[in-house]
């Protein structure tokens, strides 16, 4: 055999030629699985090894498949950068009023630093990550709350080394000594190290707060007009003790927070809407625009200004003093009224509590030793009630922490389970399913004919008159006639109604299924009598 199917033929130097016009022509013609699929059925038909770049070529679709999996796989590969823009504004704007707290603490006690804005920042940008984060990991909850607590001991030893000891080295832990031993000073005195450990723990709060929760349009805008009504607790406070200053830092809360509506605005209106460089130009705008305005306001808007315009109304307000004055007279008469009359009962129980209690003389000696030796007591525990004030705060700081991050992880997986059930409803809806044929349904008392005819037939049988399997009631019946000539009335009945009812679908009613099961009954007899 020497033809183009033989075996010596698929290994001379013609067929080999001919494989690899076939293989060219093949890699020019299929795209995608098709090439694969013709790649295979040619090597099946030619039974030769392939080549290392015919099997690079057709691992490059599985390699290809396999890199998505894996860059899926991946938490940080997609990242939404709005989303996450947005978290970092919320950041960034929720440390200028924490800062304006703590800084005017700060100058009302008189320290001589706080913890810086960049502190703050880290503290809350670092405790959004771990709430994120940790809640993906598959571990117990008791288990992701010390993991918690533990973030948030090092998140803050980190802020306080940069944004409260950046004046030492590196490399150096003296801060650590210098930071525990203000800090731990509960009793002694109150300290700046104190204040800002306190704001960074509450920072780091917030973050898991807000780690899980979707940054709406709603939520952003609530958490700016808290920001604003702290700012102007802080500013009457300010106007009061005098000396501070944060005016800055309203200006950078006012740009961070509406940069966030703004990019809460535009994720809304993308959902109908695409989205393009406009928004970019429209949203800076309106942002530079906003604040110029504000600070516009600012030149005028003065405690100058605020002077001038109370002095201005000054007439009013005398005029509202005189008409508060003459109002306010009668109650501070009847109060008057009501305490002289009172004072006699007020003198009386002094009197009888006084008789109470037994006077101690000023010239007991014995009663200095006592004192003393309870003082001596007293401070030789403070070191021991220090320690545990300390614990207990810690206690305190990492239960409410881990009951934060608690809250956080049962509302992540309540919405989970939201969420797949969502998702598999959908995925059913989209599922286009054969529907099973509705079963017909069908009339009580045909059925019942239906059985009748059904029972004559096994009768039939049974007596040894089977009907033949291509023949039909009415050929059927002149055998039974013939078999059963005493019941031949009846038997034409039964099958005349059966007829009716199978054949041209007529409803029975119940009288005549009635009448038709008395026929039947008798018939049944007289079939049995005449087969015996």
């Amino acid at each position: 055999m020497s033809g183009a199917g033989s075996p010596s033929y698929r290994w001379t130097k013609r067929g080999r030629a001919k494989r690899c016009r076939a293989f060219r022509c093949t890699t020019r013609t299929h795209r995608g699985k098709n090439r694969n699929r013709a790649l295979r059925k040619g090597t099946r038909q030619n039974r030769t090894p392939l080549k290392w770049s015919q099997k690079f070529f057709l691992n490059r679709n599985l390699r290809r498949d396999l890199f998505r999996k894996m860059s899926a796989a991946i938490p940080f590969r997609s990242i939404n950068l709005r989303a996450e823009l947005r978290l970092a504004l919320l950041a960034a704007a929720e440390s200028c009023w924490l800062y304006a707290i703590v800084l005017t603490i700060g100058v009302i006690a008189g320290f001589p630093r706080v913890i810086s804005p960049l502190g703050i920042f880290v503290v809350y940008w670092l405790g959004l990550v771990v709430g994120r984060l940790l809640p993906r990991l598959p571990h117990a909850w008791r288990t992701l709350q010390i993991a918690s607590v533990i973030c948030a001991v090092l998140i803050i030893l980190l802020a306080m080394r940069v944004g409260f000891y950046g004046e030492f080295a590196l490399t150096s832990p003296l801060w650590l000594s210098s930071y525990f031993e203000n800090g731990l000073a509960f009793f002694q005195r109150f300290t700046g190290e104190q204040i800002s450990t306190l704001v960074l723990i509450l920072a780091y709060m917030r973050a898991l707060g807000f780690a899980q929760r979707p940054l709406t349009l709603w939520v952003i805008g609530f958490q700016f007009r808290l920001g604003i009504v702290i700012f102007f607790a802080l500013a009457i406070i300010a106007a009061f003790a005098g000396r501070v200053d944060f005016i800055f830092w309203i200006f950078m809360f006012f740009a961070f927070s509406l940069l966030g509506i703004a990019l809460a605005r535009i994720e809304e209106a993308g959902q109908t809407s695409p989205l393009d460089a406009r928004w970019t130009v429209v949203m800076f705008t309106m942002l530079a625009a906003t604040l110029l305005v504000g600070f516009a306001l600012t030149r005028f808007l003065t405690l100058d200004a605020l002077n001038a315009f109370i002095a201005f109304l000054s007439p009013v307000f005398l005029v509202l003093q005189i008409i508060f004055f003459i109002l306010a007279l009668p109650f501070f008469i009847l109060t008057e009224f009501l305490i002289r009359l009172l004072i006699p009962l007020f003198n009386l129980l002094a009197n009888a509590f006084s008789k109470m209690i037994p006077t101690i003389p000023q010239t007991n000696i014995e009663t200095v030793p006592i004192l003393e030796s309870v003082t001596r007591s007293f401070e030789t525990l403070m070191p021991y009630l220090r320690l545990a004030g300390v614990v207990l705060v810690l206690v305190v700081i990492g239960w409410v922490i881990a009951r934060a991050l608690n809250r956080r992880m049962n509302r992540e997986e309540e919405e989970m389970f939201t969420r797949e059930g969502v998702d598999e409803k959908q995925s059913i809806q989209r599922e286009r399913r054969p529907r099973a044929a509705r079963p017909q349904r069908r009339e009580v008392h045909a059925e019942n004919v239906r059985r009748i005819y059904a029972a004559l037939q096994a009768q039939a049988e049974a007596l040894g008159l089977p009907r033949r399997a291509a023949e039909t009631p009415l050929e059927f019946l002149p055998r039974l006639t013939a078999r059963f000539p005493g019941s031949a009335a009846n038997l034409e009945k039964i099958t005349n109604e059966y007829v009716a009812v199978h054949y041209a679908q007529q409803q029975a009613s119940d009288a005549q299924v009635r009448e038709l099961r008395d026929v039947w009954k008798k018939t049944k007899e007289e079939m049995k009598q005449a087969g015996a």
